[in-house]
């Protein structure tokens, strides 16, 4: 699967979310009092200005979040950087010693590993050595491009909790405000809505966070895995080579 599509399905996926999300916020719309976990983050979005934009923040990170570990799911992963029908006929081309069809099929191909190989076989009349040299730079250029592909997870994950503090700090300043308002004589029922926006930022700031920088340390070590795997294939299958890469 493309990596278009992919983005295609993770946004058609986080848009579903999205409306079951509103769906079920717009439930307790009329609610004054919330009594469940879906009234208590719809009165925090819709109680004054900042408490929306804090919250909308917040929740375009999670869209954002999800549609990214889908996307990651779809294309970080052994069958599509280090297909093994891709490894088979690139073997099968040097066995044959059909090397311009297997140039350029390394060249059409998208995988990580025939990257790391069609960088090889530029340089094969340079020598292995130089062959080598190739791959090696190649196949860090491409774990480096998948490395900051991923760092938008590590980002939103950092970014949701300082969202949540924002709100957690402005739901006290509503519940000082409050008080001072009230002579200092202030019940809890007045400080109930500002304390609940402060709890139900950080709440929802956590929420984010957690599951995006879990999912960049797995998809970290899965592009470190996988690219030393693409090495060490490409590097086989070149060694094969080496008669013709010393001419």
């Amino acid at each position: 699967m493309s990596t278009k599509r992919a983005v295609v399905l993770a946004s058609v996926a986080s848009v579903a979310l999205a409306a079951v999300g509103n769906a079920v916020f717009a439930a307790e719309a009329t609610s004054k009092v919330p009594t469940s976990l879906a009234g208590m983050l719809y009165m925090s979005t819709f109680t004054d200005a900042i408490g929306f934009f804090d919250m909308a923040a917040i929740y375009a990170c999670s869209l954002a979040s999800i549609a990214l570990i889908i996307e990651h799911s779809i294309t970080i992963r052994r069958s599509v950087l280090v297909p093994e029908i891709s490894v088979a006929q690139i073997k099968t081309m040097f066995d044959e010693r059909r090397f311009r069809e297997a140039l350029e099929f390394c060249q059409n191909d998208p995988s990580f590993v025939s990257g790391v190989v069609h960088a090889g076989l530029i340089e094969a009349a340079n020598g292995y050595e130089a062959m080598e040299s190739a791959m090696q730079d190649a196949s860090s250029e491409r774990a480096a491009r998948l490395y900051r592909k991923i760092e938008w997870l590590n980002l939103l994950g950092n970014i949701a909790p300082m969202f949540g503090l924002w709100g957690t700090i402005w739901g006290m300043m509503v519940a000082f405000s409050t008080i001072a308002s009230r002579g200092g004589k202030a019940n809890p029922a007045d400080l109930a809505g500002g304390i609940m926006i402060a709890l139900v930022s950080t709440f929802c700031g956590l929420v984010v966070a957690i599951p995006a920088l879990s999912a960049y340390s797995i998809f970290k070590t899965r592009v470190e895995q996988l690219s030393m795997e693409s090495a060490l294939v490409a590097e086989e299958l070149l060694a094969n080579f080496k008669p013709s890469s010393g001419a």
